[in-house]
């Protein structure tokens, strides 16, 4: 926190109780400092600062770091000088002093600081679960098999792992062995020496040596043949591998780490895997549920595809509830590749539902005479938004700050989307307390 922010001693008591370490600085240079040495998560500062005007400070920290979230706090401000902190480059304005309640709700929707742009969007309870799942086994040398549907984002959680494990400055090797014909794969994971077989010109070593001291991922593990099962069961075992055509045995000292989407438990029974290398494989089970089962990953999904190719585009209200609505079979990956259509046909800053180009909104179409922005497709939008808000409450039983967080919007925008709720004369603590609908 920088300057005079309101952040009287009470609070400042406690802060000891919340899980972030709190840096205080009185001017601007003092800051430009901290930030220039060590990650932040979130800075505050006092729209009144002794060296610098808070247009300079925004400006200077945009220099620092553009990403850097920036909140400025002024117990005094106006519409206009909160309109120009924003066009500077601010991420909020808050007017009035910051109290224990506030700064929570800031620093909750503030992502972790050990948390980069290739780390899994752990928003749903069932996400944030197996995130501190992996995080833990990350720490020993446990052997994993990440289990999930096609596009649930395995391959991320493997490099979560490795990232987070005292293996993280070594190699990440990946191998993909439904994408290998078999008689190559072989090869492929073992390395072969000069001569081993017709065209081996040269040696070559194999993925198991080259994620030596690392880790090795073994995608699509189901599809592996039967007589390379039983050569992969022996490499696990013993913790070494011959090349082919040689006899010198290499000792490894490696984490394995592998994914499939199909259920290896039904492969054993119909005699297709075997089932020894089950067990050494499923040492620790990770699971990585569909996209339909975590609704509140789905919009922080779709915002960040959007912010990974263009910063300057949003979602409408009534994509959001088109994204919330459809079933999306082929998971985060499908997510993925609506987004990157949906950037070929906006032409302005807003994606629009028809952009998105799902089913339920080409059905819509088809049924109607009315255009998609027609009044009617906006109130029934309305309505679908304003059920998933009430759900979400109800999720959090009735906590702001935690829906506010779980939707990826601000506790302010929350308020006044429940304020045009009450409007319609509905009553909020009676519809959080109603069984929840199927959304």
């Amino acid at each position: 926190m920088v300057g005079k922010t309101g952040l009287d001693s009470p609070v400042s008591q406690q802060l000891a109780s919340l899980p972030f370490t709190l840096e205080k600085v009185n001017n601007c240079a003092a800051a430009i400092d901290v930030i220039a040495q060590k990650p932040i998560t979130l800075i505050i500062a006092s729209d009144h600062l002794p060296d610098a005007s808070t247009l300079e400070f925004i400006q200077q920290v945009g220099r620092q770091n553009p990403t850097q979230p920036l909140i400025i706090a002024s117990p005094d401000a106006c519409i206009e000088d909160a309109v120009a902190a924003i066009h500077a480059g601010a991420s909020d304005f808050i007017v009035g002093n910051i109290t224990i309640d506030r700064l929570t709700a800031l620093l909750e929707r503030q992502p972790p600081i050990d948390q980069d742009d290739n780390d899994p969007i752990t928003v749903s309870s069932a996400s944030q679960s197996l995130l501190a799942m992996a995080k833990q086994v990350a720490n020993t040398n446990t052997t994993v098999l990440i289990t999930g549907d096609s596009g649930t984002g395995k391959e991320i959680l493997a490099r979560y792992v490795h990232r987070h494990s005292p293996r993280q400055a070594q190699a990440f090797i990946a191998i993909n062995c439904a994408a290998i014909p078999e008689t190559l794969l072989e090869s492929e994971l073992f390395g072969y020496v000069k001569g081993a077989f017709t065209g081996a010109y040269t040696g070559r070593p194999g993925k198991f040596e080259l994620a030596n001291e690392g880790t090795l991922f073994l995608d699509e593990i189901g599809e592996i043949a039967a007589p390379l099962q039983a050569k992969l069961l022996r490499v696990l075992q013993e913790r070494e591998v011959e090349r082919i055509g040689s006899h010198r045995t290499i000792r490894l000292n490696i984490r394995i780490i592998a994914a499939t989407n199909q259920n290896l438990v039904q492969r054993v029974n119909d005699g297709h895997f075997r089932e020894d290398l089950f067990y050494r494989l499923n040492v620790f089970p990770l699971h990585c549920q569909p996209l339909r089962e975590r609704l509140d990953d789905i919009l922080p999904l779709a915002r960040h595809f959007l912010r990974c190719t263009d910063q300057s585009l949003q979602f409408s209200l009534e994509a959001e509830t088109a994204l919330l609505n459809h079933d999306w079979p082929g998971n985060a990956r499908e997510l993925d590749n609506v987004i990157q259509r949906a950037l070929v046909l906006t032409t302005g800053n807003i994606i629009f539902p028809e952009a998105l180009m799902l089913p339920q909104i080409a059905v819509t179409h088809e049924k109607t005479d009315f255009p998609l922005h027609s009044n009617k497709l906006h109130k029934r939008n309305r309505i679908l938004e304003q059920e998933h808000i009430i759900n979400t409450l109800r999720r959090h039983q009735g906590n702001r700050t935690r829906t506010a967080k779980t939707l990826d919007i601000t506790t302010r925008t929350l308020r006044n989307k429940l304020a045009d709720i009450r409007r319609q004369g509905l009553d909020i603590d009676a519809l959080i307390a109603e069984p929840q609908t199927t959304e």
